[in-house]
């Protein structure tokens, strides 16, 4: 009588392992999106707070409202008087402007925290990989090349596939509110 295992229970073996893998595949896969998610709120509520604070120091926004009319609503071609969103690179001059302060000794926000990139999130394709912030200003170990300030989009990794997206800001011109959030809904409801 040989000894060793018949196909039938090879096959059987391989199967449960491969269903095994399946369930830790799909577990892990949730966990990383539920932690990119909590990140995101994290970073929404980061920026919204360095707002409040520079708003309350400053008395006034990282940029100026006067003269803004609101936006159109989606699907529609009637304006929302009381709303203005903010442009990528406005999003980026008022969060620019409080990492300023934080560098000037003045620190509204963590800054160690933020996620950024060279685009805007716009692109797709495999562009518009994030960063965070320290990594973004002193190099990494792949490429030495250090980013500027000046050259830097804010906002988070998107909670399913971790390309980098631009915060959403709003302006409600009507209670001198400005609220930061998902780029899809960012009328603070994330």
């Amino acid at each position: 009588m040989k000894r060793g295992f018949t196909i039938v229970e090879l096959l059987m073996v391989i199967g449960v392992i491969a269903i095994l893998m399946g369930i830790v595949t799909t577990a892990a896969s949730e966990s990383m999106k539920a932690s990119r998610t909590r990140r995101a709120e994290a970073l929404v509520s980061l920026v919204q707070s360095g707002l409040a604070a520079y708003y309350a120091q400053n008395d006034e926004w990282p940029i100026s409202f006067k003269g803004k009319v609101g936006n159109h609503k989606k699907g529609s071609d009637d304006i929302d008087e009381n709303q203005y969103d903010l442009t990528a690179n406005e999003v980026r001059e008022c969060v620019r402007k409080i990492v300023e302060s934080a560098k000037e000794g003045n620190p509204l926000i963590d800054v160690s925290g933020l996620w950024v990139s060279r685009s805007d999130g716009d692109t797709s394709g495999g562009r518009g990989a994030g960063m965070d912030f320290m990594s973004a200003i002193r190099g990494t170990r792949k490429s030495s090349k250090k980013m500027k300030l000046a050259e830097m989009y804010f906002g988070y990794p998107h909670a399913s596939n971790g390309r980098f997206v631009r915060f959403g800001m709003g302006y409600s011109i009507a209670t001198d509110q400005l609220r930061v959030g998902w780029r899809d809904d960012y009328k603070g409801n994330n």
